[in-house]
């Protein structure tokens, strides 16, 4: 199951008993150690999601996403039942490995992310600025001015580098919108890196889980997360976004620099914007 580039969907599978419960096995490409039951699959846009259904009663069922008028997807169950039915495959091949806390040498170096709309910024048929505010976003064009109307501040620009990033090094970052609608979600991606979200709101989860797009529904209050990540295989510039792609395009994206492990006697030192610290 995959999302789409601009609509959260809330997945079901339906028949004439009502849902069908579904086992998600992985997340974003990555195998849970376990199937974990669901009644609904919510992917964000971007996100994916690998599911076993086991068939139920013979009938007609249907693959339905709220908010979208006509299934998606229709399965039939026919003949007689397998008994005993099929079990389910416990445990799963091993997935990737969690990140240690332990892992991260400066602490002090959490990244914050905040996903920020201003209306009516500019001219014409797409007026609001999608803006990613927090540690590192792009300078504005007028620092002393109204920043909800200048046309650069936290706004992509090819020529800033928001985050740079050093090979092998482990750290913290907390993303979070302030979308006063539920409706309005901010997924984000960093390209290149998976992460591992182990906080929502301030919750510890039970067991922390890998993604590479990660939902952040409004509120109030937005939606918040936390997530570890180690830069690990590739260097060079990419991006981190919001993954619905009208806010990506309309400025909601930042430059990231993926650069090589600077030796033991620059450990703990990070390069940030333009400037190491």
């Amino acid at each position: 199951m995959a999302a789409t580039a601009f609509t959260a969907l809330r997945l079901t599978v339906t028949g004439h008993d009502g849902r069908m419960t579904v086992h998600q096995i992985a997340q974003d490409g990555v195998t849970f150690a376990e199937p974990v039951r669901r009644e609904t699959v919510e992917l964000v846009m971007g996100n994916r999601a690998d599911v076993l259904i086991r068939g139920a009663r013979p009938g007609r069922y249907e693959l339905r996403a709220e908010a979208v008028p006509g299934p998606l997807m229709t399965i039939e169950v026919t003949g007689p039942p397998l008994e005993p039915a099929m079990g389910l495959p416990v445990p799963l091949p091993a997935g990737r490995p969690f990140i240690d806390e332990s892992d991260i040498i400066n602490p002090e170096a959490d990244r914050e992310v905040v996903f920020h709309a201003d209306p009516g910024v500019f001219p014409g048929a797409f007026p609001n600025a999608f803006r990613i505010l927090g540690s590192n976003a792009t300078p504005a064009a007028d620092p002393n001015g109204d920043l909800t109307r200048d046309p650069a501040h936290g706004l992509f620009s090819p020529d800033y580098t928001n985050h740079t990033l050093r090979l092998g090094t482990t750290e913290r970052w907390t993303v979070r919108t302030d979308e006063t609608v539920h409706a309005f979600n901010h997924p984000f991606h960093l390209h290149t890196n998976q992460v591992l979200l182990t906080h929502r709101n301030g919750e510890r989860l039970e067991s922390p889980v890998w993604h590479d797009t990660i939902g952040l529904a409004g509120g109030p209050p937005g939606q918040a997360v936390t997530f570890l990540v180690t830069y690990e295989h590739f260097t060079g510039r990419t991006i981190a976004h919001c993954h619905q792609l009208h806010h990506e395009d309309l400025g909601m994206m930042q430059t990231v620099d993926y650069v090589p492990d600077f030796g033991q006697g620059t450990q703990g030192r990070l390069r940030v914007g333009h400037t190491i610290v």
